[in-house]
């Protein structure tokens, strides 16, 4: 969780940041409670440290973030990136199972990683939602408003919205099709299966497979513009039903990944045991997405994950993370799932009172 949460500014377990904070960190300080974490990052071009504080502000009883990188204030959005994670947890499981909004969250989350421009496009789509939701109510609420007028209000935040959320539909168009190409492949190997495993974006913006073909293809600038297009007369098309429900009812925001197995969506036909095998190789997957992506490999975290699956699964996975020449990070609460083979080279540690003590080097 600390290295994810140094990679990503975020922890993948509580979205509520006081939660982080040891109640009693500081007592002996006579400082109100507190959370630091240092992670010294290297790469082949690169040697950095970020350095991240948590504190309490007992007048508000919430957290406040600050981040330094090399010992300079840093934004959020300037570090992420800098350190790369690909994460294995048993919660993964909601990947397949669990609502659009957590599907569209891995999407952000991997994505921000890799494209700098994406996290940017991403953070200015949510204010101008946001900015665009409150004008849409307040017009609701007056229906008998004049229609040009209503018009002119929304043409600049149509505009902007349609800049910023065609960048962010294209980068996901063209990282699901990344992803997918390597899917089916990753889930045979795991599964020893001939079923055919497929994913795909759903798109809230209507768009004919001959558009999203050009999409991958095109370049950058090019499928922007096509997107930039489609989602501006998409928008349009809805302004009636907008205007009388108060809200943006179509972009990535509302967007959703859906898992198929032999051509029946997973979530609703397949076993727990497919649909787990799908999320690890739909992990598998962003490995090859980031070293496309970067030319480098991610660091890769696996927490607890092992006993989530039987001995012949841990078998095939721990054996298909060995080729990967990235470093590893496994954990798990039972002692002899991390005495694999293919674990051997790892120097093992154990967590005993929020300390960790070094039990063999490998």
């Amino acid at each position: 969780e600390a290295i994810y949460l140094l990679a990503t500014t975020r922890s993948f377990r509580t979205a509520t940041e006081r939660q982080l904070i040891h109640r009693d960190s500081g007592r002996d300080y006579g400082l109100p409670p507190y959370a630091r974490l240092v992670g010294e990052v290297l790469y082949d071009h690169l040697h950095t440290t970020i350095e991240m504080t948590i504190t309490v502000e007992p007048e508000r009883n919430s957290a406040r973030k600050r981040i330094r990188q090399d010992g300079l204030p840093r934004r959020a959005i300037d570090v992420v990136g800098t350190l790369r994670v690909v994460l294995f947890s048993p919660e993964d499981l909601e990947l397949v199972l669990g609502s659009p909004s957590v599907r569209r969250r891995y999407l952000d989350i991997s994505l921000s990683q890799i494209d700098q421009a994406y996290l940017r496009s991403l953070s200015r789509y949510v204010r101008l939602l946001e900015q665009r939701n409150s004008l849409l109510k307040q017009i609701a609420a007056k229906p008998s408003r004049d229609r040009r007028a209503i018009e002119e209000q929304l043409a600049y935040w149509d505009e902007q919205l349609v800049i910023h959320g065609s960048y962010v539909l294209v980068a996901r168009l063209r990282y699901v099709h990344r992803l997918a190409g390597a899917l089916n492949g990753h889930f045979r190997s795991l599964a020893v299966s001939d079923l055919p495993l497929s994913l795909e974006y759903q798109s809230t913006v209507p768009l004919p497979d001959p558009l999203r073909e050009r999409v991958v293809l095109d370049s950058l600038p090019d499928a922007q513009a096509r997107i930039n297009q489609r989602f501006q007369s998409a928008l349009h098309g809805i302004r009636d039903d907008e205007l009388r429900r108060g809200m943006t009812l179509i972009g990535p925001h509302r967007d959703d990944l859906v898992y198929t197995l032999a051509g029946e969506e997973l979530a609703a036909f397949g076993s727990r045991g497919m649909q787990r095998l799908a999320v690890v190789a739909t992990k598998l997957a962003e490995i090859d997405a980031f070293c496309g992506a970067t030319g480098e490999l991610p660091v890769l975290l696996l927490d607890d994950v092992l006993s989530e699956l039987d001995q012949e699964h841990q078998d095939r996975l721990l054996q298909s993370l060995s080729g990967v020449p990235a470093q590893r990070f496994v954990t798990a609460t039972d002692r002899r799932l991390l005495e694999h083979p293919a674990l051997a080279e790892l120097p093992m540690s154990e967590l005993r009172d929020g300390q960790v003590c070094l039990l063999v080097e490998p």
